[in-house]
């Protein structure tokens, strides 16, 4: 098995000159990643995303660790002779050759015989959808086309690993969405282990296979999408996957307090003094306008006003002002049809529902 084995790769850039502004590293990440796998680099830009892509393609040189792919220790060997493709951001085509030429360049630096490589790239052209755009030049295609060339152009010399540096960013989100569906289709086809680097949280729960999370040079957390959304390791996490509502807390006497709001809940279990914010998903909060109901042993309730109404893809995002808290929830078009804003409300959510992380 050609297994991606990163072991406690790490680079460090600059010098420290300022306590408050120290240099930028890459802390320590150690990985596997199988083979055939989709796997995504999600984070903020500068979070060392970028440099960890640089690191396995060999553009860059590590400090520390080493990179493994099945039994070959490929740390120090050169780009060149390790047989990955990269796709940056733009599609960098060469403008002075057809697209035909462009996808089939990869071929003829590995002395492969025109009548093979042009059939090769034909045949490429056909996956990416540009069967008929082969004697056109770079600047005769969108960007689009582009991209789809610089895909192909990656493929077409069966690569032990395929990465991706942002690919799509620079795409509208019709043609992003395009792209996205192509690459899925694509990977299925060839099964190629793909390392893709984006900042997008759609982008990376619609690809992947696994899901790693990165701020500040540090690997967080590594999961499937559905792991992740819904169990994420820290609230420094959850915030970047979108989640609002993060209630700062403690632990006392086996309880759960959240700040500056008097609620109380129960916890049980092991790492409970970690514990200091409570993540409560949206689609987990059950609204209702009867204020009478009481709740049951096993849930929560927050009674509020609604603040705010918000239309998002199918269904409506409810803003709700508690006596000290803001909770987010979301709620189908139907039910909002029922409520206005102003109106008091109640929210329930069972415990088993309940989330708690560390920082």
């Amino acid at each position: 098995m050609n297994q991606l084995r990163i072991l406690q790769l790490e680079k460090k850039f600059g010098e420290r000159k300022k306590e408050e502004n120290p240099a930028f590293s890459l802390k320590p990440v150690h990985l596997t990643i199988e083979e055939g796998e989709f796997f995504s680099l999600l984070g903020p830009s500068g979070c060392g995303k970028t440099t960890l892509l640089k690191l396995l393609a060999g553009l860059e040189q590590a400090d520390n660790g080493e990179v493994w792919v099945g039994e070959a220790d490929i740390t120090n060997v050169p780009s060149e002779a390790r047989n990955f493709a990269m796709v940056f951001q733009q599609p960098l085509l060469f403008p002075h050759m057809n697209v035909e030429d462009n996808i089939a360049f990869g071929l003829k630096m590995r002395k492969v015989k025109r009548a093979e490589r042009i059939e090769r790239a034909r045949e490429m052209l056909d996956h990416v959808g540009l069967k008929s755009y082969g004697q056109r030049f770079p600047d005769e295609l969108s960007g689009g086309q582009q991209q789809r060339a610089a895909l192909a152009r990656a493929l077409v010399s069966d690569p032990r690993i395929l990465l991706m540096d942002e690919p799509f960013s620079a795409l509208d989100p019709s043609l992003r969405e395009e792209m996205r569906d192509l690459l899925s289709r694509i990977h299925k086809e060839f099964g190629t282990t793909v390392v893709f680097v984006t900042h997008d949280r759609e982008e990376a729960f619609h690809l992947s296979d696994r899901i790693g999370v990165m701020s500040d040079g540090e690997l967080l957390q590594v999961a499937g999408a559905k792991e992740l959304y819904e169990k994420p390791a820290s609230a420094q996490v959850a915030a970047f996957l979108g989640l609002k509502n993060i209630l700062r807390g403690s632990v006392e006497a086996g309880n759960f307090i959240v700040e500056n709001s008097g609620l109380q809940v129960a916890i049980a279990g092991q790492g409970e003094s970690s514990m200091t914010h409570l993540v409560i998903h949206p689609e987990r909060l059950q609204l209702s306008t009867d204020l009478t109901e009481q709740p049951t042993i096993e849930e929560i309730f927050f009674k509020g006003i609604v603040k705010q109404l918000r239309f998002n893809h199918g269904f409506y995002l409810c803003i709700v002002q508690t006596e000290k808290i803001e909770l987010e929830c979301s709620i189908s078009c139907r039910q909002a049809e029922a409520v206005s804003i102003g109106e008091k409300v109640k929210l329930s959510v069972h415990l088993k529902d309940l989330h708690f992380v560390s920082q």
